[in-house]
């Protein structure tokens, strides 16, 4: 049966040593739980590689326990992520979901208004980015001041013009699913044209995170990240701001279909990073319980 199961793209679990996808030291990577274990990203949590069966159906492949997770960064920088920002991020996305449960959006006076959530946006930012820099490794390649800084612990981050980092809301159909995405852009042709790429996604409920290009094509179709809030600032705030207000940063905070969630996904064509190569696709489906 499992012989019939070809997987597509990879889930970043070789042992083998090789540069860090931040630091760029060449070691032993470690497993990286992204988002962090303390936001919800526990054991309990299951994780799947994306397969296509002998049908040529489309769906995650064997499930197992111990959370979603990648071997991107070392032990190091890992362990820096934990020590200094994944609590404010596990405190953001508790209040978020918190804030904005159906009771709690029915209570909003101002409609699509961010809920009233205070964090400390340089810490969440940085805890989401040392993932995604895990989750691609082509990034520090790419962006190779912003490494720099994220990994030196650096006040000032150079943030590149070149990309954003959008920020929206799962959508309540798919609270029990998360998605690490890396290394694949799509487009759908039929009906509206739309286009959908991001050098590094992380859905984990209640929070969607992309790490998406600022330059737009207005004849390959409508950027599926348009309408996310911009939270590329965030990493500029001072690390000892703990209490901003979302509401004081953001416009709104919509939901968001991911297109490998919808029903319509045979309609988006795909195209993947060369495979053996560090731009290949990453693809990791997640089931919460």
């Amino acid at each position: 049966m499992l012989a019939s199961l070809n997987r597509v793209g990879t889930t970043l679990d070789s042992r083998e040593s090789r540069a860090c996808g931040l630091c760029g030291q060449f070691r032993m990577p470690t497993r990286t739980h992204v988002p962090p274990k303390i936001s919800g990203n526990t054991s309990a949590v299951m994780r799947a590689s994306d397969v296509v069966d002998s049908g040529g159906y489309r769906k995650p492949g064997r499930w197992s326990e111990g959370g979603m997770w990648v071997r991107g960064l070392c032990g190091d920088c890992n362990s820096l992520a934990g020590g200094l920002y994944d609590e404010a991020y596990a405190d953001f996305a508790r209040q978020v979901s918190a804030m904005s449960s159906p009771f709690a959006r029915h209570m909003q006076v101002i409609r699509n208004e961010p809920p009233a959530v205070f964090f400390a946006p340089s810490l969440v930012a940085r805890s989401v980015l040392y993932g995604m820099f895990g989750l691609h490794p082509r990034l520090r390649v790419l962006f190779p001041e912003l490494a720099d800084d994220l990994a030196g612990r650096v006040e000032r981050i150079r943030w590149p013009s070149a990309v954003t980092l959008r920020l929206g809301l799962t959508v309540p159909s798919s609270k029990s699913r998360g998605l690490l995405v890396s290394g694949v852009s799509m487009m759908k042709v039929l009906d509206q044209r739309l286009i959908h790429f991001a050098f590094a996604e992380i859905v984990f409920p209640p929070l969607v995170w992309l790490l998406v290009t600022t330059r737009d094509v207005p004849e390959l179709g409508i950027n599926t990240a348009r309408s996310l809030a911009n939270a590329s600032d965030w990493v500029r705030y001072s690390r000892d701001r703990a209490r901003v207000d979302l509401r004081s940063i953001v416009r709104n905070l919509p939901f968001f279909a991911h297109p490998m969630f919808g029903k319509d996904r045979t309609s988006w064509l795909e195209m993947h990073g060369e495979q053996g190569t560090d731009s290949e696709a990453v693809i990791i489906h997640g089931k919460i319980p």
